[in-house]
């Protein structure tokens, strides 16, 4: 196959992956649901931010005397099912969705796995997905969310900003996770990553984290809480 060839096949798909994204997206929003895709590399702490969040959300219900939030997660991964027991074991209801080696997840994947949750989905204030492990090629997928964040470890440094600039530019926010170990990385230049993040896309938001603090998690939750506001127009 010729190389225009290739191009004009990967817009075929991707032109119905979106089709089928923006049908998804309206059917979500009238269940008057928040649908976010998390997207990372491995090991950035994609699992133990959804579960600081997942409490917080809680802890903010309990405090204010209201219900709490109905929550769902898609455990996106390549092989197993350890992240989704994990956030089962927080009661929260998951579905795991396995790609079986694909390095992306596409609307398919994500229609069969919403449907899995069954009626469940109708009590739904907030769905996750947490998409592949992957800098690359999940930036191309649309998967039907209202809002993408991505998630930058410290450890990892900072110089991703560099390396995956197409990521950074289709998301709404950056979440620098792990923030407890900046002591331990004086190399990390937060300054550099947060300006070079604007330059690939002056209207992103920028959280700093740490799951094991509580640093920024209350901000996070706060910016989902924005972000379905105005979804449905309050």
């Amino acid at each position: 196959m010729d190389e225009g060839r290739v191009i004009e096949v990967k817009r075929e798909i991707l032109s119905d992956n979106t089709k089928a994204a923006d049908e998804f997206r309206a059917r979500l929003r009238d269940k008057r649901t928040l649908y976010v895709d998390v997207m990372a590399s491995p090991g950035a702490g994609k699992t133990t931010l959804l579960l600081a969040l997942i409490k917080q959300f809680r802890e903010d219900a309990k405090a204010a005397g209201e219900p709490e939030p109905g929550l769902g997660v898609i455990e996106a991964d390549l092989e197993s099912d350890v992240d989704a027991q994990k956030i089962k074991a927080a009661d929260v209801t998951s579905v795991e969705l396995n790609t079986k080696g694909v390095c992306h997840v596409e609307m398919g994947m994500v229609e069969r796995s919403y449907a899995a949750f069954g009626d469940l989905a109708d009590g739904f204030d907030y769905l996750f997905l947490e998409n592949i492990g992957n800098l690359v090629c999940p930036a191309d997928f649309d998967t039907g969310a209202h809002t993408r964040v991505m998630l930058l470890s410290v450890p990892e440094g900072y110089d991703k900003v560099y390396k995956y600039p197409p990521m950074f530019g289709v998301v709404d926010a950056l979440i620098v996770t792990k923030s407890d170990y900046l002591p331990l990385n004086p190399d990390f230049d937060m300054d550099a990553l947060k300006r070079q993040a604007k330059v690939l896309n002056p209207n992103l938001q920028v959280f700093v984290t740490s799951a094991r603090t509580g640093e920024g998690i209350e901000e996070v939750v706060q910016f989902f809480r924005g972000k379905r506001e105005a979804l449905l127009g309050k």
